[in-house]
């Protein structure tokens, strides 16, 4: 299976998913050299947006990613309403973490979404995108080995695109 977020993105807006991209995909949208082999998103934890990321992920042919390999289960917008911190899944498009509960100040959907930018990643296609110094902010409070690798990669990017915006 080939790592496709742009069609993870494109599926979830289709079926009106309320969602901000975080993570190594986000830090590619904003041109991080660094690659990443899944998406993370922090969903809108509303009972009408969860049905509707239910029937996106269903579309996906969405199961639960383990060390043993995915394990097929109905995913409905209950069984996504008690995950506490993350869901890992496994989709037809590549990986996709739910995430409920990202590190940092930042703790939800709205908070995430308040500082997001926008972004196209193809025609028509348009996603909210972590601000990028939001997704340093939870790298450093991660704290996890392949954070502190990516960092300074991404605090470089950070400190040119402000050099770039203030010429």
């Amino acid at each position: 299976m080939k790592f496709d977020p742009v069609s993870i993105c494109r599926i979830l807006n289709e079926h009106g998913v309320k969602f901000v991209v975080l993570g190594g995909f986000a830090a590619v949208i904003h041109g991080s050299p660094v690659p990443t082999e899944d998406i993370d998103v922090i969903p809108s934890r509303d009972r009408e947006n969860l049905e509707r990321l239910a029937k996106a992920l269903s579309q996906m042919n969405a199961a639960i990613r383990t060390s043993d390999g995915p394990i097929q289960t109905r995913i409905n917008a209950a069984f996504i309403a008690n995950m506490p911190n993350m869901l890992n899944l496994v989709t037809d498009f590549g990986d996709l973490d739910l995430v409920f509960n990202p590190a940092g100040q930042l703790s939800d959907y709205d908070e995430w979404n308040q500082s997001a930018d926008r972004a196209q990643l193809e025609p028509g296609l348009v996603v909210a995108v972590a601000a990028l110094d939001d997704i340093i902010a939870s790298k450093h409070a991660a704290n996890r080995l392949k954070d502190q690798r990516v960092l300074p990669y991404l605090e470089s990017l950070r400190d040119e695109l402000h050099r770039q915006s203030d010429e």
